[in-house]
């Protein structure tokens, strides 16, 4: 288990290093190395500042598909899977949150406290997000998982 996470750490440093080099508006957003298959696979998630088109993620695997494909320490017949973080997906970097202003969030404190609300602001300190009618600054600190929510289309609360 320890050697997939080195190997994982690798991964992380080496594909942001390649995305600065080939395609600087993407930023990595999770690398797994998935060996619980057929053929072991390289699974990334990738995002841009304005969100990631399927024409840039074919783009990007075709890039990193040729890129990794000499790598030593990474398994010789392995799949690589290049997709958006999609919807459901946990908000893991700060860089995420500014394209999601005005939408829904579904945040879990550090505390294991739930709050929900429409994200307001994002500055270098943390978030403001409106819960119900009042705003709530949030430190990047304190959050342990945030979430997009869709609404449902019969929903009656008001953020």
């Amino acid at each position: 288990m320890e050697a997939l996470r080195e190997i994982e750490e690798r991964l992380n440093v080496e594909v942001s290093r390649l995305l600065t080099e080939g395609f600087p508006q993407a930023f990595l957003v999770e690398a797994k190395l998935r060996v619980h298959r057929p053929e072991p696979e390289v699974y990334l998630r990738v995002d841009t500042d304005t969100g990631i088109t399927l024409d840039q993620c074919v783009q990007i695997h075709l890039y990193l598909r040729e890129k990794l494909e000499g790598v030593e320490w990474l398994p010789a017949n392995f799949t690589l899977s290049v997709s958006s973080p999609g919807v459901g997906a946990p908000l893991r970097l700060p860089r995420q949150y500014p394209q999601n202003i005005g939408r829904l969030l579904s945040v879990r404190l550090k505390d294991r406290r739930w709050l929900r609300g429409v994200l307001r602001e994002v500055s270098d300190q943390g978030i403001v997000l409106q819960v119900q009618r009042h705003p709530r600054s949030i430190a990047w600190e304190e959050i342990d998982l945030a979430r997009v929510e869709v609404p449902q289309r019969n929903s009656r609360s008001k953020f």
